[in-house]
C-alpha cells in the first residue's frame, strides 16, 4: 500500500517537469465539465466519428471487425495490412455499434490515417484551400495519435476492472451500455492512474480545436512557444495577450503544485522514518 501511494506521488511529480498551455478558439461551447472517464471515451469517439462520417471515411462494422482481429493477433502483419490498404466507400454506411474499447479507437486511428493519405495527393487550387488542408492534416493527425494511445488505456482499463460484471459495458460497450453499467446500483468504484486522467482530459478537452498559441515550458528553463499560421493582425494580438496571461497563471499553478509535491514527499519521509524509529 505505501509503495502504491509512493508511485502516486512519483508519477504527479514526474507530471510537473513540463507545463503546456494551449490557447484554442471552440465554437458553440457548452461549458459543462469532462463526464465519468468511461462517457468522456464515448464523446471522443462520437468527436472523432463525426469528423471522419464527413469527410466520408465511415467506421463501418466491417472495419470493426477487422480492427478487433488487429487487437487478438497483434504480431500478425496480415491484420495490419489489411488495415493499412482499407478501402473506404462513399456508399458505405457508419456502424450503429461503435463502443468506447480498443477496436472502435484501432478503426477511427486507421480510418484518419486513410484520410491522411488521400489529403496528400490533393492538389489546392488557392492558398486558402492548401491552408485549410494543412489544418486538416494536423487534426487528423492527432485523432491518429490519441486513438494509438486511447486504443492501449482502453485495454489497461478493461485489464484493471476486469472483475467488476459490468467491465466489458464500461471499457467496450455502446453508450447505452455503458450508461446502465455506470448507473447500476451500487454504482462501481472505478479508480484511475494520475497519467490516464491527464491522457483522456487532454483529448476531451482539446477536442478537434485548432490550437491558436501553445507554451510548454520544462522545469530545466526550456520555453518553446508555437503560433498558429493565418490569424490576421487583430486576432493575433487579441490571443496573444489572452495567452500570455494565461501562462501567467499556469506558473502560478505550477509553483503551487511544486510546494503540494514536495510537502506531501517530506510528510512521507517523516511518516517512514517514525514507522522505522
Amino acid at each position: 500500500m505505501a509503495e502504491d501511494w509512493q508511485d502516486r506521488v512519483k508519477n504527479i511529480a514526474a507530471g510537473l517537469l513540463t507545463l503546456e498551455i494551449n490557447t484554442v478558439e471552440k465554437p458553440n461551447m457548452s461549458a459543462s465539465k469532462m463526464p465519468d472517464m468511461p462517457l468522456a471515451l464515448h464523446q471522443i469517439v462520437t468527436l472523432y466519428a463525426d469528423e471522419l462520417d464527413t469527410n466520408g471515411f465511415h467506421i463501418t462494422d466491417g472495419l470493426l471487425q477487422a480492427a478487433q482481429k488487429r487487437i487478438d493477433s497483434a504480431a500478425d502483419p496480415a491484420g495490419l495490412a489489411v488495415l493499412e490498404n482499407w478501402t473506404f466507400k462513399s456508399t458505405d454506411t457508419g456502424s450503429s455499434a461503435l463502443t468506447n474499447g480498443p477496436k472502435t479507437f484501432e478503426a477511427l486511428q486507421w480510418a484518419a490515417f486513410a484520410l491522411k493519405q488521400q489529403l496528400k495527393t490533393v492538389q489546392p487550387a488557392t492558398a486558402d484551400r492548401a491552408a485549410a488542408i494543412d489544418v486538416e492534416q494536423a487534426l487528423l493527425s492527432r485523432i491518429i495519435t490519441n486513438c494509438r494511445q486511447l486504443r492501449q488505456v482502453t485495454v489497461l482499463l478493461r485489464q484493471q476492472f476486469a472483475t467488476l460484471d459490468t467491465n466489458n459495458a464500461l471499457f467496450d460497450g455502446t453508450v447505452e451500455e455503458t450508461t446502465a453499467a455506470l448507473f447500476k446500483h451500487p454504482r462501481p468504484t472505478l479508480v484511475y492512474d494520475t497519467d490516464v486522467v491527464l491522457l483522456v482530459r487532454k483529448a476531451w478537452d482539446i477536442g478537434l480545436e485548432q490550437v491558436l498559441f501553445q507554451t510548454a515550458m520544462q522545469v530545466d528553463g526550456d520555453v518553446l512557444v508555437r503560433v498558429a499560421p493565418g490569424l490576421d493582425k487583430d486576432k493575433r494580438a487579441f490571443y496573444a495577450e489572452l495567452h500570455r496571461s494565461t501562462v501567467q497563471t499556469g506558473i502560478q499553478q505550477w509553483r503551487s503544485l511544486f510546494d503540494l509535491v514536495s510537502s506531501l514527499i517530506g510528510a512521507a519521509g517523516k511518516l517512514l522514518f517514525q514507522r522505522g524509529a
